[in-house]
């Protein structure tokens, strides 16, 4: 599902990830760990497509994507990846729903079709009620489960997860934890989650540890 080879990125003079070996089965959930300026997101960033290495290979789904251009690009994100961040970055303006079909809209598909698939993802993610609410009128946790189906509407492969129980409270962070092992099952989707919860890592299938720019 995913497999790096020998992956560097430098800032500048700044050497954050080296020489980075990891591979991750399809259908696993794998937590990242590590301090703070690590090389977590960075990791995560470049596999997610957000930001390219300066060598080294990322395969994903048997296709290196370190050969794609910037249009190619794209399109590889819009519909295999997911993404699901400490904040929710919701548009203020616009309802539950509205939020979670943008990007299938994104990727052309008939609004109807968005609209069906999201109020399918709405359901399961028990907050059906609250899809024509907008974000200023949901909790942190309803907020979170918003974003999660917008990063599950396109159906990706590949969840990629930032912090995502950081601004939650031990309740519903325990339900977030839970919810991504329902929707691993129900989806048949891969996880990558970096995460500073200690929990959440016991209970994946395998953890890492980052350390000045390598996995340890």
């Amino acid at each position: 599902m995913i497999k790096i080879n020998q992956l560097n990125k430098y800032y500048g003079a700044l050497h954050v990830l080296k020489d980075v070996e990891l591979n991750i089965a399809p259908q696993e959930i794998v937590t990242l760990l590590g301090a703070s300026g690590a090389g977590k997101t960075t990791l995560l960033n470049i596999i997610g497509t957000l930001d390219r290495a300066d060598n080294g290979i990322v395969e994903i789904n048997n296709r290196d994507i370190t050969s794609l251009n910037e249009k190619q690009l794209s399109e590889f994100r819009n519909k295999e990846i997911g993404f699901v961040y400490q904040f929710h970055y919701l548009l203020n303006e616009f309802t539950a729903l509205e939020n979670i079909i943008m990007p299938a809209l994104i990727a052309k598909e008939k609004k109807s079709e968005a609209i069906e698939k999201a109020k399918e993802l709405l359901d399961i993610l028990k907050i059906y009620d609250r899809a024509e609410h907008k974000p200023s009128e949901l909790s942190g946790g309803e907020q979170q489960r918003v974003a999660i189906a917008r990063a599950l509407i396109n159906r990706p492969s590949i969840i990629l997860a930032d912090e995502p129980s950081g601004n939650l409270d031990t309740n519903n962070a325990k339900q977030l934890h839970e919810l991504f092992f329902q929707l691993r099952e129900t989806y048949k989707q891969t996880f990558l989650i970096v995460t500073h919860n200690q929990d959440l890592a016991t209970m994946s299938d395998r953890r890492l540890i980052m350390q000045d720019g390598k996995i340890i």
